[in-house]
Order: C-alpha cells, then sequence, then structure tokens
C-alpha cells in the first residue's frame, strides 16, 4: 500500500501558490487545502505528505519560483 497521495491517488492534482508574504498556499483538486505554509515548511507538507521529494521537490521549488506557482497531477 503506497505511504503518499501521489501514488495512491492517481487522480489528484496539487496546486503551490506563493503568496505576497513568502508563504505558500496548497489546493488539492481546487479546494484550499493549507493557507500560509511557511517555506521552512514546505518540502515537509510536499515532501511527507504528497511523495515530492528531492528533485521533483526542487524542480517545484524553481517553478514556484520563477512562475508564483506549481501544479503536479494527471
Amino acid at each position: 500500500m503506497s505511504r503518499t497521495r501521489k501514488d495512491s491517488r492517481q487522480g489528484t492534482v496539487i496546486r503551490v501558490i506563493k503568496r505576497d508574504d513568502g508563504t505558500y498556499d496548497l489546493f488539492l483538486n481546487r479546494e484550499l487545502c493549507q493557507s500560509r505554509i511557511h517555506p521552512d515548511g514546505l518540502n515537509n507538507v510536499l515532501c511527507a505528505r504528497f511523495g515530492y521529494c528531492q528533485d521533483e521537490f526542487a524542480a517545484i521549488l524553481t517553478e514556484l519560483n520563477q512562475n508564483g506557482s506549481a501544479e503536479r497531477g494527471p
């Protein structure tokens, strides 16, 4: 059995948006899941909860810094 939503829910779309205050909002399938995630805690949320670790997390972070948002899913 899978431990992360990335593996267990292939239909789940996550979207992370960078706020003007430097925190992040996390949306699951267009619904706000978590608000004002501190930058130091973003890795914990995306890696531990959703399975986006190491290179995948780095790619999301790069996208967030360039575009202000990042989306993963089907």
